[in-house]
């Protein structure tokens, strides 16, 4: 029966899961502000699992931990001035930084970045973007701030693979890894880092894991198969559903994966299907949703191709492609003999073409697309698989 003496829980597609939407990680949160006493952080997960909504919620519980907190997202930064500038603005509009020593500490933010450092925009990409003065400007910011400022910054390896688009040789990327590394050692606030792709694996492929090596790692996976459950049983009671058992199992089924991102989307598409057929929830309509998200849904997938573009160039994509067009074909997916195989036909040195096969297993399963099982690689969710077999293939 329905239980309507609780509220449940609401949906949060396409937003930060906040107040009531955000469920469960406690352990993960509890967790990170331990470390946070002696260390700054770099969240581990792939993506779609909720990293900006937890990183959100530490935002939001900061103060009572003692924290004076600045939350940025960064995925649009155009480069490094721009990501400076937007740190400076955080700052100047905390809502925390309007008495004591935070009034103090708005009174010396610049107004006008551009200004303040007196070379204008234009200049600064005539140039090449010689951010090194705005650089020491807020450097002498942070030298004010203490052990209890925090920054979570968001989506800053997508800022790094913009920089490495713009400049193939790695060098402005590295320069700017190295100077973030020089203001964690050498001033007191601390850091904590996530992205949609994998810091890790983005320093990796550049061999720039040394200018990330000093960040405590914070993993964050998907929901255990209870808490899935629970959480679905929720949103069914926000909905005044009695979901059965049964439907709830084939929700979990199609997902596999249970992250928030995935529960949300199947959830979302069954409560339309079952409006449209005036119909309680069943596994038959569960199987009904899915087709429907296959045909009309594809803008819910469509940032996992976007996303590989972004951050790699054509021939990175290009493998990224051939990998997952393989893997996807069947439920067990590809022996990692076969695509070596496969790469041999345009690849004819054995080195690269093993340097090759290290960089993409790493970065697919690093970022969520796969999961590797001694010689197998399989699609680590059932409902991106089916994606990319009936839609994108």
């Amino acid at each position: 029966m329905v239980m309507k003496d609780e509220q449940g829980i609401p949906g949060s597609m396409g937003r930060l899961a906040t107040g009531s939407a955000f469920f469960d990680r406690q352990e993960t949160i509890a967790q990170a502000w331990e470390l946070l006493k002696t260390s700054n952080l770099l969240l581990l997960a792939p993506r779609r699992v909720g990293k900006s909504s937890l990183l959100n919620r530490m935002c939001e519980e900061s103060t009572a931990e003692g924290y004076r907190s600045v939350y940025l997202s960064v995925p649009d930064a155009e480069n490094e001035l721009d990501f400076i500038k937007r740190v400076v603005r955080g700052f100047r509009d905390a809502p925390w930084s309007s008495g004591g020593w935070g009034l103090a500490f708005r009174e010396r933010l610049p107004r006008d970045l551009e200004i303040a450092v007196k070379t204008g925009l234009v200049e600064l990409k005539a140039k090449n973007f010689d951010w090194r003065q705005p650089a020491d400007d807020l450097e002498s910011l942070l030298r004010s701030g203490d052990s209890q400022t925090l920054l979570l910054i968001d989506e800053l390896p997508l800022l790094i693979g913009s920089l490495v688009k713009q400049d193939p040789a790695g060098a402005r990327a590295e320069r700017f890894l190295l100077w973030l590394k020089r203001l964690r050692e050498q001033y007191a606030p601390r850091w904590f880092f996530a992205g949609s792709i994998g810091l890790d694996s983005l320093a990796r492929r550049l061999k720039l894991s040394g200018a990330i090596h000093d960040l405590q790692p914070v993993a964050l996976g998907p929901f255990s198969a209870e808490k899935a459950r629970s959480y679905l049983m929720a949103r069914g009671q926000f909905c005044q559903w009695a979901l059965t058992a049964d439907t709830v199992d084939a929700m979990l089924t199609a997902v596999e994966w249970p992250i928030p991102f995935y529960l949300n989307l199947v959830f979302e598409q069954l409560r339309m299907v079952a409006a449209e057929r005036h119909s309680l929830p069943s596994p038959e309509l569960v199987e009904m949703a899915l087709e429907r998200l296959m045909t009309q849904g594809r803008t819910h997938f469509d940032h996992w191709d976007e996303r590989l573009s972004k951050m790699f160039d054509d021939r990175m994509v290009h493998y990224c492609d051939v990998l997952l067009g393989m893997a996807c074909r069947d439920a067990a997916g590809v022996t990692i003999g076969t695509v070596e195989l496969r790469l041999s036909q345009e690849i004819v040195d054995e080195r690269q073409r093993s340097e090759l096969l290290a960089q993409l297993l790493d970065l697919l399963i690093s970022d969520g697309y796969l999961v590797r099982a001694e010689s197998m690689v399989r699609f680590r969710s059932a409902l991106l698989r089916r994606y990319w077999k009936e839609v994108r293939l």
